[in-house]
């Protein structure tokens, strides 16, 4: 009987280490796994949050060449009326010298 405890003591004992040597093994693989789908993770983020500024940037340069473009056109319609608004002047000018001579 002696016998036979000390042999189901010593299965229990080698079956304890062989599920702590599983566990241990699982655990290093769902530690590996988990870090690996962490990375993936990460740089998956990264990729999509550069994306994501390079379009912002793409739109605010297209923005910014609208309204330069659209300053540029109200400048020149401003250089246009003034140009017309000194010629209308030059000819008063003329006028006026013109009338006070005769």
């Amino acid at each position: 009987m002696a016998k036979e405890t000390v042999q189901a003591v010593r299965k229990a004992e080698v079956n304890a280490e062989r599920m702590v040597k599983e566990a241990l093994s699982k655990k290093e693989a769902i530690i590996s796994e988990a870090t690996q789908k962490a990375k993936e993770l990460s740089a998956s983020m990264l990729k999509e949050t550069q994306m994501n500024a390079e379009k912002e940037i793409k739109d605010a340069v297209l923005r910014s060449n609208h309204i330069l473009e659209e300053a540029k056109k109200k400048a020149e319609k401003e250089v246009q009326l003034l140009i017309e608004l000194a010629k209308g002047k030059e000819q008063a000018a003329i006028d006026l010298v013109v009338s006070n001579v005769v």
